[in-house]
């Protein structure tokens, strides 16, 4: 009697054990199919577009723009737009996305410098950088703009051009930028906004008293699966040796020093990548 008490006892156990394993693997059975049913409908919501490449930026009209009060503001061309500070004759951002297929170049450099007919008050000039000593830096390089006549005529407007010492212009500066497009080459597509540090108190030149900038910045973007990656630069407007990784910081660190809220439609989950400042990871 004894003997069938115990093997009553042990049966029962076995029985509550295998009842509980069974409803912990129906219930994580369907936790995972209710997870991917969540992550299907997330990829569902998402343009063609944003498929076919994978984005964590949801499609929207210029995810590449800064936070802008008024979208009015910013003037587009056919490969990048800018905002335009008056008061210091020169944009304040310029932002583009870069392609692979962008890279290969397919026009010559025009160095057709020219005012910008799309500034209401009118933009700097010739007559500001001639025999200033320095350079009529590119903010958004032509090199970048080689894929069309039209975007490279238009990357020769002085909306789209600062004053920059001749050796950061020619030496590290050019060096960022062609860092760029060997990085848009890997990674098939980059986000990239750029520009200039302004203040109070800079020196000027020229009629127009355009600014002279002490420092410049590059902020890049690639929102893209599997490698999804963020980087900052900020240069000082002077002639370097110092290797590129020497100026990377975060995102989030130009966002300080500029005043600007960079990549503004990044998904809450994303925005780590702001914080990121790892050249090597490129």
């Amino acid at each position: 009697m004894r003997n069938l008490l115990i093997i009553l006892v042990v049966g029962l156990v076995l029985f509550v054990v295998l009842f509980f394993i069974y409803r912990s693997d129906d219930r994580s059975q369907s936790r995972q199919e209710e997870q991917t049913e969540i992550v299907q409908g997330n990829l569902n919501d998402f343009s063609e577009k944003s498929q076919e490449k994978n984005r964590t930026i949801p499609p929207g009209a210029h995810p590449e723009w800064p936070d802008v009060r008024d979208e009015k503001d910013v003037i587009s061309y056919s490969g990048f737009s800018l905002l335009y500070d008056e008061k210091h004759e020169q944009a304040r951002w310029v932002a583009y996305e870069l392609t692979q297929a962008e890279t290969v170049k397919g026009v010559e450099r025009s160095n057709n410098f020219r005012e910008d007919p799309n500034i209401s008050t009118r933009s700097a000039s010739n007559e500001d950088y001639s025999k200033s000593g320095y350079d009529r830096g590119h903010l958004a390089p032509a090199s970048d703009m080689g894929w069309s006549t039209t975007s490279m005529e238009e990357s020769f407007y002085y909306s789209n051009m600062s004053p920059q010492n001749p050796g950061f212009n020619r030496g590290i500066w050019k060096k960022l930028e062609t860092q760029l497009r060997n990085w848009a080459s890997d990674h098939d597509a980059i986000y990239v906004v750029t520009g200039p540090v302004l203040s109070e108190g800079l020196p000027t030149i020229g009629p127009n008293r355009v600014s002279v900038p002490k420092y410049y910045y590059k902020v890049i973007l690639d929102n893209q699966e599997p490698g999804l990656h963020g980087i900052g630069f900020i240069l000082p407007n002077e002639p370097s040796k110092l290797s590129l990784s020497s100026f990377a910081v975060s995102i989030d660190s130009v966002e300080k020093v500029t005043g600007l809220d960079f990549f503004p439609t990044l998904p809450p989950g994303s925005r780590a990548l702001e914080g990121e400042s790892c050249f090597k990871c490129w």
